[in-house]
């Protein structure tokens, strides 16, 4: 007899159900106005056809990289770069973005020129200064020049070209002058020079011992005195000899 009671109940509370699901699509149709209808059937469409793409393009393929990327903190830093990109691209102006297009234009020209002026040939000897430090020595001499360069004024200038126009005037006098340049051949020979170099030490010795000597007392007693000592007779001996050999020079080139 239980069993008889139990299926009336349950087919009460179904059809209950029913009837409340009727009422609820009813006043969900109520509620909809014509735009919300067109707006949920566009993005149903839209839905189903990103659904359709989807399935076309093969993403699924993708998707254990993905989750890889997003285990590993990848995609965070790919959107943290996106974004950085973003931002650099909103700061750029028109007049940084021009600047930039030269300095690469410029750069990708001075590479050109680089590698084909063979300057690569050259680094090793650049290297070569760099080591040794003669190249710090170099732009050290550089920067002198510079300095001497900035400290010349119009009439250090002037006054330097003269003395360089009179220097080149002199030597040219020089390399023509055949009598000159003999007397600078007969002065390197061993003689000239053992002469050269006796007089100069005479004139030293003569110096010093000139300077600790009393003043001469004059009269004949004094001269007699003077003409008495060896030096005198040897310094006589050395004037008659030079003055003899002096003689004979002048008189075998004298004109006829």
């Amino acid at each position: 007899m239980s069993q008889p009671e139990q299926a009336p109940e349950s087919g009460d509370g179904r059809r209950q159900s029913v009837s409340e699901l009727e009422r609820l699509l009813e006043s969900a149709g109520d509620a909809l106005t014509d735009d919300m209808v067109t707006r949920l059937s566009g993005t149903i469409g839209g839905g189903l056809d990103l659904l359709d793409r989807v399935n076309r393009s093969g993403l699924e393929q993708a998707l254990p990289v993905i989750t890889q990327m997003v285990e590993s903190g990848d995609l965070q830093r790919l959107a943290n770069l996106a974004r950085l990109l973003g931002s650099a691209e909103d700061a750029l102006s028109d007049d940084i973005v021009g600047r930039v297009a030269a300095s690469l234009g410029d750069g990708l020209d001075l590479l050109d020129r680089v590698n084909r002026s063979g300057v690569s040939r050259a680094l090793p000897a650049i290297t070569s200064l760099v080591d040794s430090g003669d190249l710090d020595r170099v732009v050290s001499l550089a920067r002198l020049l510079g300095s001497a360069s900035d400290a010349l004024s119009e009439d250090i200038i002037s006054r330097l070209a003269e003395t360089a126009a009179q220097a080149m005037v002199l030597m040219d006098r020089v390399a023509r002058n055949d009598s000159l340049l003999h007397l600078l051949s007969m002065l390197e020979r061993p003689e000239s020079r053992r002469l050269m170099e006796g007089m100069g030490d005479a004139l030293a010795a003569t110096c010093q011992e000139l300077e600790g000597a009393a003043p001469a007392k004059g009269g004949v007693g004094g001269l007699l005195h003077v003409a008495k000592q060896s030096g005198t007779q040897e310094g006589l001996k050395v004037l008659g000899v030079f003055t003899k050999h002096l003689s004979q020079c002048w008189v075998g080139r004298r004109p006829d």
